[in-house]
């Protein structure tokens, strides 16, 4: 019997596997077929070693022989085991032929009967040939062994942890089904290791046949997935990339690099199997091009997604609009153009539940911490809402929910939220956001990283006490209040036009405000209660302005039922009571109103006591009838804490100083480094301190104490460096070394805000503002001291006497900074030149899409503080 077939594997250098046609209905027929009248070395399996040379021999073959069309001949059938025997061509040239005389074969002895049906004398002449040149099998049998491993050794964790991420060499041997291989992977050390693969963020449909304690099972479109694979990559040279271990912890998930194209994404593609959400995280390069094939066969209806039926969205479900207030860690209130409110939750998003509270005190963990996240982020900003679904009412929920995606620019903040590890992710099926993918990604490096509620360490707990609770409570705070001036709030609530329910972070406590020296006319507080005129308006303003804004107070008196009485300020210049005033709406009640006002500013009453009835309010209190004094000083970075926030040295004669005086340090340390037993660092105290990196003493004051680890956190006064040491590293410092000043300067950059380094684009400011200041002597122009910390505009010499060109500017333009012009001296006209050239940066910056403007200009406009 003879005939053409499609070589579909190698089992071995003298054992083939030949395929037929595809048949309709099915994978095409199959036939092993033993090449006769030769013998190679066997492959090993998982109980026996590899003879030598065997997957060397089988290489050979494999890469000469499998895909491709071969002419073959059966000449003989072993009756007791059905195996049949034959001769394959390829080009019309005999491969037992080829395989001796290239040494991956011996010859058997073959009889008398047979030898007519064979090339006796060509067989022998190719094998003397090939041992005369030591070829193949007829090396030194030590270098055709190969170490191969068909058991997993050891742990399959650590194995992954050595290898994840990193593409590996690799054959397909086998194809379970669409997707799961067995894969032999070749390792760094030239070893091999089988292992069975499944292709991350797929599912192929299963085939289950002969499976101890299982029934076989052959879904819908198994055969055909798995002829796909098959035709594509059994025994074809592949990369993997392993990415994380299956749930029974011996087999492994990856991706199949292929130079044809990525066969997860073809498979999908082709209907040909489904998006796997458990395991769609660790793909490679992300879920995007897998959701888009999946789409693109769900579109065509193709075998899987037959049935498919497209979900139709309702009708408004994209806007625009304004965050109004903030309900949980996951539910927020937007109001639209039209003004209309609507309460929507983040699509999948599960915040953190409620802590158990205690009586009289509020308690609260990561549930405030989600909160608060978002009110920082969204609280009266604009926002691009997208209803992803709607769930209807249920017992927990018994209103329909809205279900969205909010975006402030291009960022997601939901994702966000998943990715400090402030929330969970909502594992569905059907209801999902369009950003699924981009949300099981954020939880996986959110889990793994150790962020938030995923972290080993105890979960924070916030507690309040109410000072408001009852009149008597609240006089025990009124001393603390009215001597501690301004205080920083943030306000909860809004129950009318003057009344708040505020937070103090600071002191750990809530209370009742009541704002001072006006009366507001009282809104409806439960159904059916009549509202007072405007007191309606006089909520809807104030709500608009303060709700969940950070404020600040001044506690003056309290009200008879402990509501502390006093100023609120916004944005720490506007006086909220003033706002309400001014915002009195012209109608039949205004005129009362402003009289009312009046008469207030002319007897001086309450919030008008120290005011000028007659004076005329400044927009801006920056005095601009003294000339700008601006003082200049060579100064040298010795410390960067983050992109705007660093240390400087200046370069005067006690710099020079300090390297006499560290040398003499050093030296009287080799001596005597031992400090007295009775002696304990102080708080503030300025010692001699060991620094880890280079083991030199230098002078240091003590930050704090660290008792249950016996340390002490320092700061090293002559370069600005920080860290914290064993006590057995800190001694008392000499006072022959205690005369020299202290030589480190805190400074921050002026008129400039930078990230922080825990924010975005933080770490790539800070890498850039080290580029521009290393190594490099530069003039510091001083536009304010504040508390001890310098205000600087930084000048390179060597690069630039322009005074547009300073680094402030440089990392503006570079979109690693934004403008900050709150402060007084970039207020004063004899800086507003300089300051239009910081914004025509940030302007170049935005246009051109760099670092913090990536994605659009998604910078807050009433930002207060600026590190």
């Amino acid at each position: 019997m003879s005939g053409k077939a499609s070589v579909k594997s190698v089992l071995s250098a003298d054992m083939v596997v030949l395929s037929g046609r595809p048949r309709p209905g099915g994978p095409p027929a199959t036939r092993t077929l033993g090449l006769n009248y030769i013998q190679a070395p066997k492959l090993g399996n998982k109980d026996r070693a590899d003879e030598p040379f065997a997957f060397a021999a089988r290489n050979y073959l494999r890469k000469l022989l499998v895909g491709k069309e071969v002419m073959f001949r059966v000449d003989y059938t072993v009756p007791s085991t059905g195996r049949e025997y034959g001769a394959i061509f390829l080009n019309q040239e005999n491969i037992a032929h080829m395989l001796v005389r290239e040494g991956w074969a011996d010859v058997r002895e073959i009889r008398a009967s047979d030898a007519e049906n064979v090339d006796v004398e060509a067989l022998y002449s190719y094998r003397a040939e090939a041992q005369a040149a030591k070829r193949g099998i007829w090396a030194d049998s030590a270098s055709g062994i190969r170490k191969a491993h068909y058991n997993l050794e050891g742990d399959a964790e650590s194995f992954l942890e050595k290898h994840k991420g990193k593409p590996l060499q690799a054959i397909i041997e086998s194809i379970r089904d669409g997707s799961t291989v067995r894969a032999c992977l070749t390792l760094p050390n030239d070893e091999y290791q089988y292992i069975t693969l499944m292709m991350s963020g797929i599912r192929a449909p299963v085939i289950r046949q002969g499976v101890a304690n299982a029934e076989d099972l052959v879904e819908p479109f198994a055969e055909e997935a798995k002829f796909f694979v098959e035709s594509r990559l059994l025994q074809r040279e592949v990369r993997v990339i392993l990415e994380m271990v299956g749930q029974n912890g011996n087999n492994f998930f990856g991706s199949i690099q292929h130079p044809a194209g990525n066969i997860a994404e073809a498979l999908v593609a082709q209907g040909l199997a489904k998006v796997a959400d458990w395991s769609i995280t660790h793909v490679t390069g992300g879920p995007a091009a897998l959701r888009a094939a999946e789409r693109k066969a769900q579109a065509s209806k193709v075998r899987l997604w037959q049935a498919h039926v497209e979900k139709s969205k309702g009708k408004d479900n994209e806007f625009d609009a304004t965050v109004a207030r903030i309900m949980t860690g996951d539910t927020v209130i937007v109001r639209n153009a039209k003004g209309q409110e609507r309460k929507v939750r983040l699509s999948n998003i599960k915040a953190p539940m409620r802590l158990a509270q205690q009586k009289g005190v509020e308690v609260a963990s990561f549930d405030w911490e989600a909160k608060e996240f978002l009110r920082k982020r969204l609280i009266g900003k604009n926002v691009h809402v997208t209803i992803d679904y709607v769930k209807p009412p249920t017992d927990q929920f018994p209103e329909t929910t809205e279900c969205a995606t909010i975006k402030v620019g291009e960022i997601n903040v939901g994702e966000q939220l998943v990715l400090k590890g402030l929330a969970d992710v909502i594992k569905s099926r059907e209801d999902r956001s369009q950003y699924y993918d981009q949300l099981l990604v954020a939880e996986a490096k959110a889990k793994e990283e150790g962020k938030g509620k995923h972290s080993d360490k105890e979960p924070p707990k916030y507690k309040w006490s109410d000072a408001s609770e009852n009149a008597a409570k609240a006089k025990q705070f009124l001393p603390f209040f009215q001597r501690g001036g301004r205080t920083q709030a943030i306000v909860e609530y809004v129950a009318n036009g003057s009344r708040f329910k505020l937070i103090i972070p600071k002191e750990n406590c809530k209370m009742t405000f009541v704002l001072g020296g006006v009366r507001c006319p009282r809104a409806a507080g439960r159904p059916g209660e009549k509202a007072e005129p405007f007191g309606a308006e006089a909520l809807d303003f104030i709500s608009r302005r303060c709700q969940q804004r950070e404020v600040e107070i001044e506690i003056e008196s309290l009200d008879k039922t402990g509501g502390f009485i006093g100023s609120m300020w916004l944005n720490k210049t506007d006086n909220v009571a003033a706002l309400l005033l001014q915002e009195a709406p012209s109608s039949k009640h205004s005129g009362v109103l402003y009289s009312a006002e009046r008469s207030a500013k002319e007897d001086r009453r309450n919030i008008w006591a120290n005011e000028d009835p007659n004076a005329v309010e400044e927009e801006v209190e920056v005095d601009t009838s003294k000339p700008i004094k601006k003082e200049y000083l060579d100064v040298v970075v010795s410390e960067i804490v983050s992109g705007g926030h660093f240390y400087v040295q200046v370069a005067n004669q006690n710099l020079q100083g300090l390297e006499k005086m560290m040398s003499e340090l050093g030296i009287h340390h080799k001596n005597a480094s031992t400090a007295p037993e009775s002696w304990k660092p102080r708080n503030g105290e300025v010692v001699s301190a060991k620094f880890t990196e280079d083991n030199q003493w230098y002078r240091a004051k003590v930050i704090r104490n660290v008792p249950e680890s016996k340390s002490v956190e320092v700061i090293y006064v002559d370069y600005g460096n920080s860290e914290t040491i064993p006590l057995t590293r800190v001694v008392p410092l000499p006072s022959q070394f205690s005369s020299l000043p202290q030589q480190a300067q805190e400074a921050v950059l002026s008129y400039v805000k930078v990230p922080e380094i825990k924010d975005d684009f933080g770490i790539e400011a800070a890498n850039r503002f080290r580029d521009l200041v290393a190594g490099r002597q530069l003039v510091g122009v001083v536009e304010q001291r504040e508390h001890n910390v310098m205000h600087l505009t930084l000048y390179d010499p060597n690069v630039s006497q322009d005074p547009d060109r300073s680094l402030n500017a440089e990392l503006v333009r570079d979109g690693l900074a934004t403008v900050f012009v709150k402060s007084r001296y970039a207020r004063h006209p004899g800086n507003q030149a300089l300051v239009s050239k910081f914004q025509e940066s940030t302007a170049l910056a935005k246009r051109e899409r760099l670092n913090l403007f990536e994605y659009g200009d998604n910078t807050a406009d009433d930002e207060d503080s600026r590190y």
